[in-house]
């Protein structure tokens, strides 16, 4: 079974992602680290402005984590309080993750 995936900043100008299509589901640790490559491909100001979306992107893989990992489809938004459209988006299109 494939496993696939992505997490997206998004809005204010910014369209960055970080996805995965592979044999086994990512794990807790590997879905942190990709939030973690997603934060550190945006400028600074881009991710501070997104510092709570991404805690709370965190909180969710954690509690995933916590529960077995989470089945597609999921499609999560961790808005930017203040703003139209700024975002982190968790989606797991096919499979599990964060196991």
């Amino acid at each position: 079974m494939v496993h696939r995936g992505r997490i997206q900043a998004q809005g204010g100008g910014v369209e960055k992602s970080v996805s995965w299509s592979r044999e086994t589901p990512p794990t807790k640790k590997e879905g942190l680290n990709m939030i973690n490559t997603l934060e550190n491909q945006l400028s600074p100001s881009d991710a501070k402005i997104r510092a709570k979306a991404f805690e709370k992107a965190r909180s969710f893989v954690n509690k995933a984590a916590n529960n077995g990992g989470v089945d597609a489809q999921v499609s999560k938004s961790f808005r930017v309080k203040e703003t139209k459209d700024v975002r982190v988006d968790i989606e797991v299109i096919i499979g599990k993750a964060f196991i």
